[in-house]
């Protein structure tokens, strides 16, 4: 048993060693960000634009895992008095002789490429008070970015974050999008957090039987408080994941049974 405990360990360094930025590359893409957001600001400021921007995403929360090529998110958080509409267009105007691509989405956002290997995401928000009110998903970003790095500091849960994004990557189940129905990287993040690591993820996943309701903040009295409290269609997913800073959000909500299922044969067959 020690020595399994022992050689599952030595995997674990092997690959966080494989996965983890150095710190050079770090240092190199904050310089990046840095200079890319002294001239957006610039152009904020020149068109008298009531907005603030802000990183966002695994670069921000400390959770980067290393790819051949790297996108870092740019939020830009438009004041409520802006219509919604027209986010997109004034997030053009902040971007003016960047060279930026204009990407169609729900509501549209921008590409740049900083270099080879280097590309930012500048995604248009609205400047919200309660999650109500947001217009759109990614108006809930910024309390998102926030609440993680409030709670996650501790470089072994960082690690543990790092560690379950490459897993799964590595079988396909990394991604809220319609063609994979997985697991997004907020939803992992919460994941590692509420189980205190990697391995006590993989071996809670593998376990699981019946549809599992999280409630990290306890924001419901139990769960068939959150049955009746959440949308119907966001209770599709096994799991169901309660967004600590929107109690009627379900995080996982994307995640499909199928691909699920697939999930928990790899956990079960990497704890064998």
């Amino acid at each position: 048993m020690t020595r399994n405990k022992k050689n599952l360990s030595s995997v674990l360094k092997e690959v966080l060693e494989t996965v983890k930025p150095s710190g050079k590359e770090l240092t190199e893409i904050n310089k990046t960000v840095e200079s890319f957001l002294k001239k957006i600001e610039q152009n904020r400021k020149n068109r008298k634009i009531n907005a603030q921007v802000f990183v966002g995403g695994s670069f921000a929360k400390k959770t980067l895992i290393k790819k051949d090529s790297y996108d870092i998110d740019i939020f830009i958080r438009f004041d409520k008095k802006y219509k919604n509409e027209l986010l997109s267009d004034m997030t053009e105007k902040i971007l003016s002789g960047l060279r930026a691509a204009r990407v169609h989405g729900s509501r549209d956002y921008f590409k740049v490429h900083a270099s080879d290997n280097l590309f930012f995401e500048i995604v248009p928000v609205k400047k919200i008070r309660n999650p109500k009110e947001a217009e759109n998903i990614t108006d809930l970003s910024y309390s998102h970015v926030n609440y993680i790095k409030k709670k996650i500091k501790n470089e072994k849960l960082l690690d543990g974050i790092r560690l379950a994004k490459a897993f799964c990557y590595a079988n396909g189940s990394y991604g809220a999008e319609s063609y994979v129905q997985g697991f997004s990287g907020y939803g992992l993040e919460l994941l590692i957090y509420h189980y205190k690591g990697f391995l006590k993820f993989i071996k809670a996943m593998a376990k699981i039987k019946e549809k599992t309701v999280i409630d990290i903040e306890k924001h419901h009295k139990n769960k068939y408080s959150i049955l009746m409290d959440l949308n119907e269609a966001k209770l599709k997913s096994p799991i169901i994941l309660v967004d600590p800073t929107y109690k009627q959000r379900n995080v996982l909500a994307a995640l499909s049974e199928e691909t699920f299922g697939n999930f928990q044969n790899v956990c079960r067959n990497f704890l064998k």
